[in-house]
């Protein structure tokens, strides 16, 4: 009675640990992204287990200093083998619970990313990140943006069609309404003209000056201060510096390099931490589940300025990252 008893309690203890082990290691309520879901999920798990052995371990050592606090002579153990086997296989079952739990996280590409990762859903967005003393330069590149707006921004080498010629000033120019486009492989597809100047391309802009009320157009010119409706955007590259911005929700791989020497990347309120070494590639793969701003640090010694090498990461929603996109580029 006294074997099946232990049996018993063994094998319920050993499945209990086991369903914990096996339990999905994604990204709970409360976690900014699917990496410190998992990061934390799995150290949750460690902690169930730990914590009821300590206690236990410690209670049975008290105990025994206690019981035996009066002894004056040492007494040799007796052998007892079922008490023997009984701490075999609980070891062997916890460690196997610490291999299974650690393996399902450790073998997530959103903990351990690679540049070939396949993942659920969307593929994931890459965005180039460069470490150098002492800031954080973001590369998006091959961005596409449908029906962005964007407001006093410069354009070089674009054609403009049917626009109204209002003034001619000093400045140049000033239009308003028509469609602009990139006048040879630009990025600018099309987009609605609200109002803007012709500051270089016209030759000299007095002679426009009878032509005030008139549609004309325009064939590579530089428009500045412009205004700008449903554009669309194709094969564009952006680049930002010390803040990375990210859209919720979805798939993101960072391929994380330096342009001098040794830094890290490390944006913990994310749970996200990798090397920045010259001449190679590290990725970080991982999905922003909360809006919002998180802090970016240097975690590697890189030199006097390394306190200061700081950067941010703002998560944004879908339409309010493509806004960003859009007004990057235009501003560039």
């Amino acid at each position: 009675m006294m074997n099946r008893k232990r049996v018993g309690a063994l094998a319920l203890f050993g499945a209990a640990l086991l369903l914990t082990a096996v339990e999905p290691a994604a990204a709970q309520s409360g976690y900014a992204s699917t990496t410190e879901g998992a990061i934390w999920e799995l150290n949750s798990n460690l902690i169930y287990v730990a914590v009821p052995i300590t206690v236990l371990v410690e209670g049975i050592l008290i105990y025994t200093v206690w019981k035996f606090r009066n002894s004056d002579k040492a007494r040799p153990t007796q052998e007892n083998r079922r008490l023997e086997i009984t701490w075999t296989v609980a070891t062997a079952v916890i460690l196997l619970f610490v291999g299974v739990a650690s393996y399902q996280v450790l073998a997530s590409p959103y903990v351990t990313a690679s540049s070939e990762n396949t993942l659920e859903g969307d593929q994931p967005r890459e965005i180039e990140v460069y470490g150098q003393k002492y800031n954080w330069d973001f590369v998006y590149r091959n961005v596409s943006v449908d029906n962005a707006s964007a407001t006093d921004v410069s354009l070089a080498n674009v054609s403009v069609e049917g626009t109204t010629v209002e003034n001619v000033t000093s400045d140049g120019v000033i239009l308003s309404g028509g469609s602009i486009s990139s006048a040879t492989d630009g990025a600018l597809d099309s987009a609605s003209l609200v109002n803007g100047t012709v500051t270089a391309g016209v030759g000299n802009a007095s002679q426009y000056e009878d032509r005030i009320g008139e549609q004309v157009s325009f064939a590579d010119v530089s428009v500045g201060g412009a205004a700008v409706e449903r554009a669309s955007i194709s094969g564009a590259t952006v680049q930002n510096t010390n803040k990375l911005v990210l859209p919720n929700e979805r798939n993101i791989r960072l391929n994380v390099t330096s342009r001098d020497w040794l830094h890290a990347f490390h944006a913990p309120d994310l749970g996200l931490k990798q090397d920045a070494l010259p001449g190679e590639s590290n990725y970080i793969v991982t999905k922003p589940t909360s809006t919002g701003e998180y802090p970016l640090y240097c975690a590697e010694y890189c030199g006097v300025g390394h306190s200061g090498m700081l950067g941010s990461i703002e998560v944004k929603s879908q339409s309010n990252y493509e806004s960003w996109l859009a007004q990057a580029w235009f501003s560039a």
